[in-house]
């Protein structure tokens, strides 16, 4: 696994691909959730192949009553990780909430200094250690200036239940705003990207110039469209087939997106999701892969999708 160094997010060498954890705590066809167990089996796996960084969130979990599911399942894989808590780099999000009213789960956010601090000892509590960052999920951009939500990130550090904060599902405005507040001590933006969704390139950019690292989520598009991923964007699939000429073995289309946003940026890492082994090694797999200059080029240039998975005024 190819490594980055990202000293504002950590001093531990950060791989060129992370693990984002969620689907391990979402409902399968069959309404049932993947074992415990397994979920921990997948994640040991996807670090022995050098997928070291492992994204989770509070509210990530099968419905309400689960409540910090994710959590649970990613602090006992990486406490029983065969090489120890240190050699893995831990995110997790807070500032989305998640309640139970008549059985329907209702959605909010809450940038407030209570609940985030509330919220951040929670997820350590259940980690069962200090993670690497804390990163504000979501931003509620009616409740107050997003500058004092930074100061109640900030509250967070301080508080000691992470020695990084970061911001997730911003704007541009809102990264200079973080910037300022916190003395240029933001650690990493979590923000989508993928070929179906190619906006806030200058918040892309931004990180890159600050050495921010950039989390893109659902890097292959999510759901459908990563399994189609060849399909519906034909010049990822292009450049596959370019690749296996070479490589000595089949590249997909995923892989390709994958090295695609791996190469957008010095700190960018791709955090894609799973629940199979094969798919695991497909995503490391990537990380070697080196696209010349024509190709992203053209990667770049070709058609984008229908935009964000979760559009801003969702959850």
């Amino acid at each position: 696994m190819r490594h980055l160094s990202i000293p504002l997010l950590t001093d531990k060498p950060v791989p060129a691909i992370g693990v984002g954890a969620m689907p391990l705590s979402d409902n399968r066809p069959d309404g049932t959730v993947i074992p415990r167990d397994q979920a921990v089996a997948v994640l040991h796996g996807a670090f022995a192949l050098g997928m070291t960084l492992v994204d989770t969130a509070d509210i990530y979990a099968p419905d309400g009553y689960g409540y910090g599911h994710n959590e649970l399942a990613v602090g006992e894989a990486v406490r029983t990780w065969r090489d120890g808590r240190d050699s893995i780099v831990v995110v997790t999000k807070i500032g989305i909430t998640r309640a139970v009213r008549n059985d329907v789960d209702v959605w909010g956010r809450d940038g407030s200094r209570e609940h985030l601090l509330r919220a951040a000892e929670a997820s350590v509590e259940r980690l069962g250690f200090v993670p690497d960052a804390i990163l504000l999920h979501r931003v509620n951009r009616e409740q107050q200036p997003f500058a004092t939500t930074v100061e109640n990130m900030l509250a967070v550090r301080d508080a000691g239940f992470a020695p990084r904060i970061g911001i997730g599902n911003v704007h541009l405005d809102e990264c200079h705003v973080a910037w300022e507040v916190s003395g240029g001590t933001i650690a990493a933006v979590e923000n989508e990207r993928s070929p179906r969704y190619r906006e806030d390139a200058d918040v892309l950019h931004w990180a890159g110039r600050h050495g921010v690292a950039y989390l893109a989520w659902s890097p292959l598009g999510g759901g459908d469209d990563a399994r189609r991923l060849g399909d519906l964007y034909p010049e990822f699939r292009a450049v596959a087939q370019e690749l296996s000429a070479t490589a000595g073995h089949d590249v997909t289309a995923q892989e390709v997106a994958l090295a695609w946003l791996s190469a957008s940026g010095s700190g960018v890492v791709p955090i894609p999701g799973f629940t199979r082994g094969q798919t695991a090694y497909s995503s490391a797999r990537a990380a070697r892969l080196e696209l010349t200059a024509d190709q992203i080029a053209r990667l770049d240039l070709s058609p984008a999708g229908p935009g964000s998975v979760f559009p801003d005024d969702e959850d």
